[in-house]
């Protein structure tokens, strides 16, 4: 049994996560819409004609209605897990250290700790493997992204598809090398979506199932700035005591590494204007000051009103 409060509320926060992340429109199937008006308590009409033409697109502007939160049916509803995600069940987060050696040594023991991880292999599907980070083991800038996509776990690496070639543009306009940079998910295995559409950002018990695996990396990398892009990584590697808008450009300190949150690329790829190409572009250049890279004249003008 769910109690059909917590799971409206839960789904709710979803939403307005990422609604937070730039995210406008999302996919919800004729079963599905059944069963949040069964949670919110209002009965499907009798006589009401199953529709057979594909719905229409929901606002592009989501706003989660108080009214609906607040409802509270006397009477538990069963439901679906596939509906709310956030009712998986999720193991204990791992304990583990990993052996002496190089870091090629350790990154591999750490990889065969995750290829053995009995949680890890439930949320795997076909010939999908547990996603670890790419890019140099002597990296300077250590960047951590969203969830992988079906994309990323298709490629075997984070930063793949349309994210990642706005991102790659973006190294290049740092004239960060490949061997400047280490990319990695805040998890290793896509969250299961709530419906056979759309993504869904991990839940709580999922990020910290998952931080021991981005933190093993960070440590063994020892890169001398972390970066969190997006609220799914700021929220793993800092708490969600401030929204990723009003933490990102702000330095936060991570066991002795700074840390900055930023946006996610994917918010640019949505939101493509000079305006918020240049706020991106001012983290970036505080990176580059960090981490002692030389910023041209240019560098520093990009996206500005000419």
């Amino acid at each position: 049994m769910i109690d059909p409060a917590e799971a409206l509320d839960a789904l709710l926060e979803e939403l307005k996560r990422q609604k937070a992340e730039g995210v406008r429109r999302v996919s919800v199937s004729d079963e599905s819409l059944a069963s949040l008006k069964t949670l919110a308590g209002v009965a499907p009409a009798a006589s009401a004609p199953v529709a057979s033409a594909r719905p229409a697109p929901p606002p592009s502007d989501i706003r989660p209605s108080a009214q609906v939160a607040s409802v509270r049916p006397a009477t538990p509803v069963a439901v679906k897990p596939t509906v709310v995600a956030t009712t998986l069940v999720i193991a204990d987060a791992p304990i583990f250290t990993l052996p002496a050696g190089t870091k090629a040594e350790r990154m591999q023991a750490l990889r065969q700790i995750v290829d053995a991880c009995v949680e890890t292999k439930k949320h795997l599907s076909g010939s999908h493997r547990a996603l670890l980070g790419h890019g140099s083991l002597d990296a300077k800038i250590f960047f951590v992204g969203d969830a992988p996509t079906i994309e990323e776990m298709e490629a075997g690496k984070a930063f793949a598809g349309p994210v990642g070639e706005v991102f790659g543009k973006i190294l290049t306009a740092a004239a960060l090398t490949e061997s400047d940079y280490y990319l990695a998910a805040v998890t290793v295995w896509r969250p299961e979506p709530p419906t056979a559409y759309g993504k869904r950002p991990p839940t709580v018990r999922e990020l910290a199932f998952n931080l021991p695996y981005l933190r093993a990396q960070i440590d063994l990398i020892q890169p001398k700035v972390v970066i969190a892009l997006g609220a799914q990584a700021f929220e793993s590697l800092h708490g969600r005591s401030r929204s990723i808008t009003d933490a990102r450009g702000t330095w936060f300190d991570l066991a002795g590494v700074p840390m900055m949150a930023s946006w996610h690329p994917n918010y640019l790829l949505h939101n493509s204007n000079n305006a918020l190409k240049r706020i991106f572009w001012e983290d970036f250049l505080q990176v580059m000051e960090k981490v002692g890279l030389p910023i041209t004249d240019k560098q520093r003008g990009f996206f500005t009103a000419k």
